[in-house]
């Protein structure tokens, strides 16, 4: 009778640690951590979006490239870039919660091969003090650019670093 508490207890444990296992990768570490944002961060944002979308059209050819989104956008930051991407004439898939709940816990050859076409886009933008830093990962290669605050405008603080 004990024995078969303990085994319970035992298996409800592992249970428990398994779907928070689980749920812990269901979280999405990318989109923007800027916490509180201001008013005019609005602003920054469209004008950090803006830099951004000149630097892809300068990699890659606008009517025949596909970005498919990693996660859920819902800041100024997203919003702006998939405008802005869109009226390039680049081709964007927008992620929804229910669709990366099913690329998490679908085999890889039950993925769908329309949403592999095109290139994964995902970014990550963050600010410490008056710099805002903006990750834009696309497939394997990693861009990086910093953006300084200043006087209510915000400009680059430094060049495009590419990573591959």
């Amino acid at each position: 009778m004990m024995n078969k508490m303990i085994a319970a207890s035992h298996s409800i444990f592992i249970l428990i640690l398994v779907l928070l296992l689980l749920s812990g990768c269901a979280t999405q570490p990318y989109g923007s951590f800027i916490q509180n944002p201001s008013p005019i961060y609005n602003r920054y944002s469209k004008v950090m979006a803006d830099d951004v979308t000149a630097q892809i059209v300068r990699l890659y050819p606008a009517a025949s490239t596909q970005f498919n989104l990693r996660h859920v956008v819902n800041d100024s930051f997203g919003k702006a870039l998939i405008e802005n991407l869109r009226l390039e004439g680049f081709a964007v898939q927008e992620a929804t919660q229910q669709s990366i709940q099913q690329q998490i816990f679908a085999a890889p050859h039950q993925l769908d091969t329309e949403s592999q076409k095109g290139l994964t886009l995902s970014y990550i933008i963050d600010q410490s003090g008056d710099l805002y830093h903006v990750k834009l990962m696309i497939d394997d290669m990693r861009l990086s650019r910093a953006f300084a605050a200043q006087a209510d405008s915000i400009h680059p603080a430094g060049l495009w670093v590419r990573k591959e």
